[in-house]
C-alpha cells in the first residue's frame, strides 16, 4: 500500500507537538523557539500538500468533463477561426494616411449530422466596416458521392463568380459581384462538373416589389492532376444591382429600387502549372442601370489578370493587373500591383502568414492616383 505524504506529515507533526509538551519544562527557551519553528514549517508542508492535491482533483474533474462534452459532440464536427490584422499607407499628391486596423475576425463551425445533412455557420467581424454578426449560415441537405442533386438553404454568398485573388485587397471584380443574401440553391454536382440555381429576395427591389424576384444560375467545370489543373466558370445574376457593393452605393445616395433588372455576367477561369497559378476573372453589367426612373448611364465592368508563383513550401509572390469602365469614378480604371507572402509557422492546429502588397490605383482623368501599401498579419486554425 502506498502511503501518501500527507498523511506522514501529519503523523510527523503530533509526534512533534507531544514531545515538545513532554519536555516543556526541561528545553531552553532557544530549543523551544526552534520547535515551533518546525512546527510552523510543517504546517506550510502540510497545507501545500492538501492545495497540490485539491488542484489535481480540480484538474482531473475538468478534464473529465471535457472528455465527457466531446463524447456528446457529433464526431463530424469542425471549428475554425480567422484573424487578420492590418497596417496600411495610402499616399496621393494631396495627403498621405496610415491606419492599423482588426481586419478580420471569423469564428465558424460545420456539423456532419448525418451523410445527408450537413450545418455551417459563420461569424463575422470587421472593424470599421461590419460588427460582429452571423456572416453566413447554411443547412445543405445531400450527397453528391452518392446522388448528384442537392440543396442548399440560409444566408450565403450566392454563386455570382469565383472572386479568387493572391492580394490582401479586395479585387474589383469581388466588389462588383460578392452577394450575400438569404436564399436557397439547388445544385447539381458530378465528375467535376457543378451547376446551381439560386433564388433570393435583394436588397434592392425592382419596380418598388418586395419579393423573392432575383436569382443566379451558375456552372463550372475542373480538371486537373498534382502537376497541372484548370478551373473554369461562368454566372448570371437577374439584377447586378444585389452585389453588396451596388446595393451600399445606392441606399447611401437615397435611392430604393431599379425600375429595371439589369443582368450581369461572371466569367473566371484558374490555371494551375507546377508553382504557378493564373488567376483571370471579368464581370459586367449587360446594360446600364436605372435607379428610381433615372438613368444612371452606370453600366460597371471590370477585369482582373493575376498570376502567382511558389518560390518554396514557406514563401509565394504574385503580380496582378486590373482594368475597370463605367464604374463613375467609384473605382479605378486600372491598378497593377506586387505582393509577397509568408508562411511564418503551421502546425496541425493552425498557421501564421505575413503579406506585403504594393498597389497603384490609375483613376484617369476622374481623381488623383493612389499608391497602397499593406501588410496584413494572419492567423488561421
Amino acid at each position: 500500500m502506498r502511503v501518501s505524504k500527507g498523511w506522514i506529515a501529519g503523523l510527523v507533526l503530533t509526534g512533534v507537538t507531544a514531545g515538545a509538551v513532554a519536555q516543556e519544562e526541561t528545553v531552553s527557551k532557544k530549543e523551544f523557539d526552534a520547535l515551533q519553528r518546525q512546527v510552523t514549517e510543517l504546517k506550510a508542508l502540510l497545507n501545500a500538500e492538501n492545495n497540490a492535491l485539491a488542484e489535481a482533483e480540480a484538474s482531473r474533474t475538468l478534464n473529465e468533463t471535457l472528455e465527457e462534452v466531446a463524447d456528446a459532440l457529433p464526431e463530424a464536427m469542425v471549428f475554425g477561426a480567422l484573424l487578420e490584422v492590418e497596417a496600411g499607407y495610402n499616399h496621393t499628391d494631396s495627403e498621405d494616411a496610415s491606419d492599423i486596423a482588426l481586419a478580420t475576425v471569423a469564428l465558424g463551425a460545420g456539423w456532419q449530422l448525418s451523410d445527408r445533412v450537413r450545418a455551417d455557420l459563420t461569424f463575422l467581424y470587421e472593424e470599421d466596416d461590419t460588427p460582429f454578426d452571423v456572416d453566413q449560415a447554411i443547412i445543405t441537405l445531400g450527397n453528391t458521392e452518392e446522388f448528384p442533386l442537392y440543396l442548399q438553404a440560409g444566408k450565403m454568398y450566392v454563386p455570382f463568380g469565383h472572386l479568387d485573388s493572391f492580394f490582401i485587397s479586395d479585387p474589383i471584380v469581388l466588389e462588383l459581384s460578392e452577394a450575400l443574401e438569404t436564399g436557397a440553391l439547388f445544385g447539381f454536382e458530378k465528375n467535376g462538373f457543378v451547376v446551381s440555381m439560386t433564388v433570393f429576395n435583394g436588397d434592392v427591389d425592382t419596380d418598388g416589389e418586395d419579393q423573392v424576384d432575383n436569382a443566379v444560375l451558375a456552372a463550372s467545370y475542373g480538371i486537373g492532376n498534382d502537376d497541372a489543373s484548370v478551373d473554369f466558370g461562368v454566372s448570371w445574376i437577374r439584377n447586378i444591382m444585389d452585389a453588396d457593393s451596388l446595393t451600399a452605393f445606392a441606399e447611401d445616395d437615397g435611392y430604393t429600387y431599379t425600375a429595371d433588372d439589369t443582368g450581369g455576367l461572371n466569367a473566371w477561369v484558374t490555371a494551375a502549372f507546377g508553382p504557378a497559378t493564373f488567376i483571370g476573372e471579368y464581370v459586367t453589367a449587360l446594360d446600364e442601370i436605372e435607379i428610381d426612373g433615372f438613368d444612371t448611364g452606370f453600366e460597371p465592368e471590370s477585369l482582373n489578370l493575376e498570376l502567382g508563383v511558389a518560390i518554396n513550401d514557406r514563401i509565394e509572390v504574385a503580380g496582378k493587373y486590373e482594368h475597370s469602365r463605367g464604374v463613375l469614378d467609384a473605382f479605378a480604371e486600372n491598378r497593377y500591383g506586387v505582393m509577397c507572402g509568408c508562411l511564418l509557422s503551421e502546425t496541425e492546429m493552425c498557421s501564421t502568414c505575413l503579406a506585403l502588397e504594393y498597389m497603384k490605383e490609375d483613376f484617369g482623368a476622374g481623381a488623383e492616383d493612389v499608391d497602397l501599401v499593406t501588410m496584413q498579419l494572419a492567423l488561421e486554425f
